[in-house]
């Protein structure tokens, strides 16, 4: 059941994840002491991003697996893609000067373009918008043909796809089909952090998180009693 309280709660907590993301840009401890630094921004500040995932996944994402019809639920997709592309616009926007100081955008062809605006983002840091609207989209189109349980298994099989062309790419790059695979992979998007690999798995672990799961499958039951 959803109370004020644990929406009081996801409240404060949002607050202290967007710190922890400004403390990854910042490196706050850096010159005091790198090991205290490593630790909360490669260690504990990395819980932040999964965290807003998973608070969109508990807030749109179940809508789409509550059994609420697809009329409603597309309405629901179109809402947050449009407000969330508004807010991608801005900071696009809001960063374009400083992008073109950095020397971001130097010999910038169409395809570096377009990879920037749908998966790296238009600056370093906005990759989270392109990420946002690419997930959602994916699990909305998964949730028409699959139920929650299946696509926590797609998700989950993306996820581990993304981990090895980020953390454990050492370990497939010296096997050549594996190695060609991720090659073309790093031609559409530059990393796998991103809405494709990433964002899928915790979207729909919101919507774990807000109970779809259990209302899914008391529709299914209810379903197979009729």
């Amino acid at each position: 059941m959803r109370t004020k309280a644990n929406y009081g709660w996801l409240d404060r907590f949002r607050i202290i994840a967007a710190l922890l993301v400004i403390a990854i840009h910042t490196s706050p401890l850096g010159t005091f002491q790198e090991g205290a630094d490593f630790f909360l921004t490669r260690v504990l500040a990395r819980i932040a991003v999964p965290f807003f995932f998973m608070v969109t996944g508990q807030f749109v994402v179940s809508g789409f697996t509550s059994g609420e019809n697809s009329q409603k639920a597309r309405a629901r997709l179109h809402r947050y893609l449009a407000k969330t592309s508004v807010l991608y616009v801005f900071c696009i926007l809001l960063y374009l000067p400083i992008g073109i100081y950095a020397g971001h955008y130097k010999e910038l062809t169409i395809g570096a373009a377009l990879r920037m605006l749908f998966f790296d983002g238009t600056f370093y840091n906005l990759w989270y918008f392109p990420a946002c609207i690419l997930g959602i989209s994916l699990v909305y189109l998964m949730s028409r043909f699959l139920n929650l349980r299946a696509m926590t298994i797609v998700s989950a099989v993306l996820y581990v796809i993304g981990l090895f062309g980020d953390s454990y790419y050492g370990l497939i790059e010296k096997v050549p089909v594996l190695n060609s695979v991720y090659g073309f992979l790093f031609q559409i998007s530059s990393y796998t952090r991103n809405g494709l690999f990433l964002a899928p798995l915790f979207l729909v672990l919101g919507a774990w998180m807000a109970g779809g799961g259990q209302r899914l499958e008391g529709q299914e039951l209810s379903e197979k009693r009729l």
